[in-house]
């Protein structure tokens, strides 16, 4: 892999383990989604994984759900929070660009969702899972980066589990 690449699969599993133990972290991520007039949405929504991929339980309502439907791509961050940043400049964090898509069959599944939901974030959402306007989103991830401090940051290839890290002789 070159110069870019990891030294052993150990340092990449260590990463790997890193993101995931960040991403568990948090109950809710943030997200950055664009409208079809490419005007740009920061916001967050609280989440599940389930398998590799992020679920949702959003209003339609919602500016940055609108976006999500009409303009299927965004990117969500997991960043470590300032208090535990040893420097505020190098604050850990995985940014992952998603793929969007609703989720209403198979039954069995988004029962298996909500359930999760219900779950991990309490009986808000068997109130939400009632309400006509409340959809349940998938968010694939596609790829990501993912940051450790300063000269510590590698590009993320999701699907096959792989970290390259990047330097400034990089190409972006």
């Amino acid at each position: 892999m070159g110069d870019s690449g990891l030294d052993n699969n150990s340092e990449e599993k260590t990463l790997l383990e890193g993101c995931q133990k960040l991403q568990q972290s948090y109950r809710c991520l943030l997200l950055s989604t664009v409208s079809e007039q490419g005007v740009p949405l920061a916001s967050f929504a609280p989440y599940v994984q389930y398998q590799d991929d992020f679920y949702i339980l959003v209003s339609e309502l919602a500016e940055h759900t609108g976006n999500m439907l009409s303009v299927p791509i965004a990117s969500v961050m997991f960043i470590e929070s300032e208090q535990s940043a040893k420097n505020i400049f190098a604050r850990q964090r995985a940014v992952i660009q998603v793929s969007i898509r609703p989720v209403t069959q198979p039954r069995s599944l988004v029962d298996e969702l909500l359930a999760l939901m219900q779950e991990q974030h309490g009986n808000t959402v068997t109130v939400l899972q009632g309400l006509a306007d409340f959809k349940i989103l998938q968010l694939k991830p596609v790829k990501g980066r993912y940051v450790v401090g300063f000269g510590k940051a590698y590009d993320w290839d999701v699907k096959g589990r792989k970290m390259t890290h990047i330097s400034a002789s990089s190409s972006r």
